[in-house]
């Protein structure tokens, strides 16, 4: 993170690096599947199913590229963005599902509405709230009190200059205060309260994790913000004194792809203890020929575009 000017003043600014090239290249004769041979690489893969379908429609609608505000990746917009396909993504859905469940997630971050798409249908397949982070108008003559709590600017992954994003929050007050009711309401006869706010984050692709910690670090403040005021509203309205003891924590990162070559579960795991759960970790981006390196699988080419 990045903020040059004081504190008081300034929005938290997140420094996005480039890639400038592909991770490897040129490829060695023989070291690449080709997309025909898919079906046999994936008999031996590591892949859960989710995985597995995942993999089939991104090798078959995606592309790797290169991007004006990130450098080398992957085009996956037919496969996350502006289109939803049950066959190739219903399964790491229920997958992820599962993992929230073990991690007992209260509530979903979701960054932007690229991420959007899959972030409300891990909340659907889970029955967890989600909310989202929502790009706004940014002004370099506005301060810090200017915005809504946990706001914080970004370069566009796309080029497209910086970003401005923060939370929707009447939509996150309206979910904590339901949360903590119930909360509440189980420790009637406790001599003092426990309120925690368990937050997962969930994006369409996690790349260096610069997203990730910021929307990890925008929730931790939203989420205070809405235990404090709902907290005090309680007092007045019920009258109840007793000791509360409140935390907000970030307990997972969930996402169809994750680019593990640029170490962002260590990343994670070293600023919030949480090791991300992806459907893919791409090892690799190659540009000519199109191909990715997937853990647990190998160098695998994208489909030719007259197959598609």
């Amino acid at each position: 993170m990045s903020d040059n000017a004081p504190e008081a003043k300034r929005l938290p600014r997140y420094e996005r690096p480039k890639e400038l090239a592909p991770v490897r290249a040129p490829l060695a004769d023989g070291e690449m599947i080709d997309y025909a041979d898919l079906d046999a690489a994936m008999d031996l893969s590591t892949l859960s199913d989710g995985g597995k379908a995942l993999l089939r429609g991104l090798l078959r609608l995606g592309r790797s590229a290169m991007f004006p505000g990130g450098g080398a990746g992957i085009e996956y917009a037919s496969l996350l963005k502006t289109a939803a396909r049950p066959t190739y993504i219903a399964a790491h859905v229920q997958e992820v599902a599962a993992h929230l469940h073990a991690q007992r997630v209260d509530v979903l971050v979701v960054p932007g509405m690229s991420g959007y798409p899959v972030g409300s249908m891990y909340s659907f397949a889970s029955g967890i709230p989600a909310v989202l982070l929502k790009k706004q108008r940014h002004n370099d003559d506005m301060t810090r009190s200017d915005y809504p709590p946990g706001a914080f600017i970004i370069p566009s992954y796309t080029g497209d200059g910086d970003v401005l994003m923060s939370a929707d929050l009447e939509a996150m007050q309206d979910i904590v205060d339901e949360i903590l009711t119930e909360q509440i309401r189980t420790q009637t006869d406790a001599e003092s309260l426990r309120l925690t706010i368990r937050v997962a984050g969930a994006d369409d692709i996690i790349d260096k994790a610069t997203m990730s910690q910021a929307v990890s670090e925008s929730a931790l403040i939203v989420g205070r913000s809405a235990i404090a005021r709902f907290v005090r509203l309680y007092r007045i309205a019920s009258g109840d004194q007793r000791e509360i003891v409140d935390s907000v924590e970030v307990v997972a990162w969930v996402t169809p792809l994750i680019k593990g070559y640029n170490r962002p579960h260590e990343h994670l795991q070293r600023w919030f203890g949480v090791m991300p759960f992806a459907g893919i970790n791409v090892t690799s981006v190659h540009l000519d020929p199109a191909a990715i390196g997937v853990e647990g699988v190998g160098i695998v080419g994208f489909a030719p575009l007259k197959d598609i």
